[in-house]
């Protein structure tokens, strides 16, 4: 009975282990493309990562082999000729074939109910929006007295509610799928044709969010839910704004996604970070301040890595103001000159991270010597400070240009304090300081910052 018992067990366990290790296919054909590389790539909200790459065969068939421990969520097929397609994957064998069409009809999914599902909503959502978006700035400018008004509204109508049907259909006919989570975030908003024009986008404003779990981290799978974020500012800019009156318009939807996402550590920190790093590359001086000043981590327990590394960048946003004393620094210039930075006297210094391996740092120093005279550095002081590892190639660019000022090279790359010191993830990067050693710019483009320069000229 023992023995009998015993080898019951070793069945269960061999068949779970079968089951634990099994592996999925992910199958696909480009017609007219054979013996072309494929590449697959995993989706994430804010990204992707390669994670495989094949070949078509004669017919222009593909097959990825999906390992036991490959996660589920979004994945993209690519082919060097710039075709792309959105598959997901949740320990299903997919099969599908490329139709060369667009949108919800670029694949016929064969085989793979997570994508017969999605691209079933894809299908209605992409054709009524076209629809929809051809219609109503039409109906936004047509007579409302005049009986054909009446006809485009019922059409805009009927095709919004078809794609809320089929949207609420699909959630409730497959709960679990991953499928699901991703239509639910991603089902636009009802706009209401009753209200007026004018008050139509303060309502969308309101129920945009409305299909959206913040407490659904599956959702960081798939670039749909920043696509959502993305879609969500847009509603309250216009063409017209400037730059600073972009970032006055955006202090609310900021705050609306921050509060949102409060819900959930995981989708709080995303949601900073994306923002923040979108913010950067745009040059939102004020916005990351709003931010840094308002962020509410302190609401989450633990002290996680990820936290830790936000924190931080939040910190060096609030230190790197404008307005701000810039940090201070002692170091040895290349001829082993020891320097301070508080102590250097001159009206203005620019503070320059570089990089000999970089194209815009070659390209647009040399524009910088125009404003700098050696013979006179009080009025203007440039400080050069490269991120290179190795000192050979930063001695050789500057006695090829003939580099004249300040310069420092530590020999350890982006772990260079200085520059750490400054939160310096890219070059060419600059700070321009006043006589008191307060950032008065940091200009994102060297044309910005010689206009600031020409200014000092005078």
């Amino acid at each position: 009975m023992l023995k009998k018992k015993i080898t019951l067990l070793f069945v269960v366990v061999f068949m779970s282990g079968i089951a634990f290790g099994q592996t999925y296919h992910i199958r696909g054909t480009v017609p007219g493309m054979s013996n072309t590389d494929v590449f697959l790539l995993q989706d994430f909200a804010d990204s992707q990562r390669m994670v495989d790459t094949t070949k078509t065969d004669i017919s222009g068939t593909f097959d990825f082999i999906m390992k036991p421990d490959m996660p589920v969520g979004m994945y993209r097929i690519l082919t060097p000729t710039g075709n792309m397609f959105n598959v997901i994957y949740n320990h299903e064998n997919v099969d599908f074939v490329s139709t060369g069409l667009r949108g919800g009809d670029m694949i016929q999914v064969k085989k793979s109910i997570e994508n017969l599902i999605y691209y079933k909503y894809l299908h209605v959502k992409t054709n009524n929006e076209m629809r929809i978006n051809i219609l109503r700035p039409v109906l936004d400018y047509y007579p409302q007295n005049d009986t054909f008004y009446t006809v485009l509204r019922n059409q805009v109508e009927k095709l919004q509610n078809q794609v809320a049907s089929v949207t609420y259909n699909l959630i409730k006919d497959n709960p679990g799928t991953l499928a699901a989570h991703f239509i639910a975030m991603d089902e636009p908003v009802k706009i209401d044709l009753n209200i007026p024009l004018s008050e139509q986008n303060n309502e969308l404003k309101k129920t945009y969010f409305s299909h959206v779990d913040f407490n659904d981290t599956l959702l960081l799978r798939t670039h749909l839910f920043t696509s959502k974020l993305v879609g969500y500012l847009s509603l309250y800019q216009n063409q017209k704004m400037s730059k600073k009156e972009m970032e006055k318009a955006f202090v609310a939807p900021v705050d609306t996604i921050l509060k949102k996402a409060q819900v959930n550590e995981k989708m709080y920190l995303f949601c900073l970070n994306y923002l923040v790093k979108g913010f950067e590359d745009f040059g939102f001086e004020n916005l990351l301040q709003h931010i840094a000043l308002h962020q509410h981590l302190d609401a989450f327990p633990g002290n996680s890595l990820q936290k830790q590394a936000i924190l931080h960048k939040l910190h060096l946003i609030t230190e790197l103001a404008i307005g701000k004393t810039a940090p201070d620094f002692t170091t040895r210039t290349l001829k082993g000159k020891r320097i301070q930075l508080s102590k250097v006297k001159a009206g203005h210094t620019l503070l320059v991270f570089w990089a000999s391996w970089c194209p815009h740092c070659t390209a647009a120093l040399p524009k910088l010597e125009k404003y700098y005279d050696p013979a006179h550095p009080e009025k203007l002081q440039i400080i050069a400070i490269s991120v290179d590892k190795s000192k050979r190639p930063v001695i050789k660019e500057i006695k090829k240009e003939g580099y004249t000022w300040i310069n420092i090279a530590e020999q350890k790359g982006w772990d260079s304090p200085i520059a750490e010191k400054y939160g310096v993830s890219s070059t060419p990067t600059f700070f321009l300081l006043n006589r008191d050693k307060k950032i008065v710019a940091k200009p994102d483009e060297v044309d910005k910052l010689i206009k600031l320069l020409q200014n000092i000229e005078k």
